[in-house]
C-alpha cells in the first residue's frame, strides 16, 4: 500500500481507497492490478451477390459470340457448297465438250482413213472409181505402177492437206482440254478414267490417219479396230457423265 495525494483536496490518502475520506472524491477501480481489456466488436461483412444486370450482359455477350460463329460456319458451308457445285457443273460441261471435240477429230480421221484404204486398194487392184481415180491414175495414162505413188498423190492433194490441218488443230484443242480435266471433283473419277482411255484411242486413231503405215491388210484391220474402240469408249463415257447438280 502507498500514499497518494487526492487530486481534489490535495491531502494524503491510501492508494486503495475508493473515495477520498476527506472530500469524498471518487477513484476508478482496477481489477487485480490488470488493465481492463476493451472488447472490439467485429462487424459482419455482407458479401452481396453479383449484379444481375452485369450477369445478363455477359450471358448475352456469350450467346452473341456463339451465334456469330454459327452464322459464320453456316455461311462458309453455303459458300463452299455453292463453289463445289460450280466446279462440279463446269467439269461436266468440259467432259461433254472434250467428248464432242474428239468426235469431230475422230470423224475427220475416219474419213481420211477410209479414203486412204480405198486409194490403196484401188491402186493395187486397178479398180476405177470417180473418187480415187485422180490419185490412182495420177500419171494421166492408166493406173500408177506403184501404190505408193497413188498414196503420195493423195497426201499431197490440197483437200487432204486441209483435212490433216484440221485433225492436227483438233489434236491441239483436245490436248488443252484434257489438261483442264485433271483433278476431277468427287464423284467423277470414273468419268475421268474413261475420258483418258478415249483420249488415248483418239490420239492413236488420228495419228494413223495423218501417218498411215503397214501393209494394206494390217492398215485396214488397224483402222477398223481403232474406230471401233473409239466409238465404244465414246458411248461409254456418255453413260458415265452424271447430270449437273
Amino acid at each position: 500500500m502507498a500514499l497518494i495525494l487526492c487530486p481534489e483536496c490535495n491531502k494524503e490518502i491510501s492508494d486503495r481507497v475508493k473515495a477520498c475520506p476527506h472530500c469524498g472524491f471518487p477513484f476508478e477501480d482496477k481489477i487485480d492490478g490488470q488493465d481492463s481489456v476493451q472488447q472490439v466488436e467485429i462487424a459482419s461483412v455482407n458479401i452481396s451477390p453479383k449484379d444481375s444486370t452485369k450477369t445478363k450482359k455477359i450471358a448475352v455477350g456469350v450467346i452473341s459470340v456463339f451465334a456469330i460463329l454459327a452464322l459464320a460456319f453456316a455461311t462458309f458451308g453455303t459458300i463452299k457448297s455453292n463453289n463445289d457445285k460450280k466446279v462440279f457443273n463446269a467439269y461436266i460441261d468440259n467432259l461433254h465438250l472434250v467428248r464432242m471435240t474428239m468426235l469431230d477429230g475422230g470423224s475427220e480421221a475416219e474419213s481420211l482413213l477410209n479414203l486412204t484404204a480405198k486409194v490403196w486398194y484401188n491402186s493395187i487392184f486397178e479398180k476405177r472409181d470417180s473418187e480415187t481415180d485422180k490419185y490412182t491414175r495420177s500419171g494421166g495414162h492408166g493406173f500408177n505402177d506403184n501404190f505408193n505413188t497413188s498414196l503420195g498423190a493423195l497426201f499431197l492433194d490440197s483437200s487432204t492437206l486441209a483435212t490433216i490441218s484440221k485433225i492436227e488443230d483438233n489434236q491441239v484443242s483436245v490436248e488443252t482440254m484434257m489438261k483442264d480435266l485433271q483433278n476431277p471433283p468427287e464423284g467423277l473419277d470414273k468419268s475421268y478414267e474413261t475420258v483418258l482411255e478415249l483420249y488415248t484411242t483418239y490420239k492413236s486413231l488420228t495419228n494413223l490417219a495423218t501417218n498411215p503405215s503397214g501393209s494394206l491388210e494390217s492398215f485396214s484391220q488397224n483402222k477398223l479396230q481403232k474406230i471401233d474402240n473409239f466409238l465404244g469408249l465414246f458411248q461409254k463415257l456418255e453413260t458415265q457423265i452424271p447430270e449437273k447438280k
